[in-house]
């Protein structure tokens, strides 16, 4: 692979981790559809996952601390179930096939954001956990279990802080699932390791910065910022 490749791909994966430290989410939804014009999709899923476990490992011991239990609960055991049944299809899915599912997939919770959200009172069981599954198939097929968990948390009446710790305590206990279900499909690949320390470094730093810039940076241009690239990396997957 050329140098030119490498840069633009430690530079998408710089700004997918001050995406995660800034917000508490979607450097999944950068990754994944960007790296996979770059590489086998399968590869990448994998890969993303990692990088997930990789930030949550810093920022789950300041999250805890602001998780409101009682909504993200339900979240995870009702996820957990589905995890392995996407990393199934995961393991099954041609490449072409799986990088279009990724991108139709970022697309369309890109126009959900756009088009706006309801809102809610109190959370309802049946939709707590039906979200959960829907986010735990998500993560296990394609690393990207966030956009059904960020619309209905948003949805709430929690503060910023509540939502971001509820995000990250949810990403990172589904996304350990999600590596043992790899694991035992056999996705988990030294090809995987490989490109795993390649990509940490431009991670972490992107990580680090994105969370001395919380509270500091526009929240409506970097929002902006983040939806513009969003969809620019779903339609070139859709059409690559």
């Amino acid at each position: 692979m050329d140098i030119s490749t490498w840069l633009i791909s430690l530079g998408v994966v710089a700004i997918a981790g001050f995406t995660r430290g800034f917000s508490g989410f979607g450097s999944g939804l950068i990754l994944a559809p960007a790296l996979s014009l770059m590489f086998n999709p399968q590869l990448v899923v994998a890969t993303v996952v990692l990088l997930e476990m990789t930030a949550g490992a810093g920022l789950v011991p300041e999250a805890i601390q602001k998780t409101r239990w009682r909504e993200v609960l339900p979240l995870v055991l009702s996820a957990i179930v589905m995890v392995p049944v996407g990393a199934h299809f995961l393991a099954l899915l041609e490449p072409t096939l799986m990088r279009r599912i990724i991108g139709g997939l970022i697309f369309g919770f890109v126009l959900l954001l756009l088009t706006g959200k309801g809102r809610y009172s109190r959370p309802r069981l049946a939709l707590t956990s039906g979200v959960g599954v829907l986010s735990g198939f998500l993560t296990g097929l394609a690393g990207i279990g966030g956009p059904p968990i960020v619309l209905y948390q948003m949805s709430g009446r929690n503060p910023a802080t509540a939502n971001r710790a509820n995000f990250i305590v949810f990403f990172a206990l589904t996304q350990l699932v999600a590596l043992g279900a790899y694991w035992v499909s056999g996705m988990m690949t030294v090809a995987v390791g490989a490109l795993f320390i390649r990509f940490v470094p431009a991670f972490v730093g992107g990580l680090l910065i994105g969370r001395l810039c919380f509270k500091r940076v526009n929240e409506t241009l970097f929002r902006r910022f983040v939806i513009g690239l969003l969809l620019t990396v779903a339609v070139l997957a859709l059409v690559a």
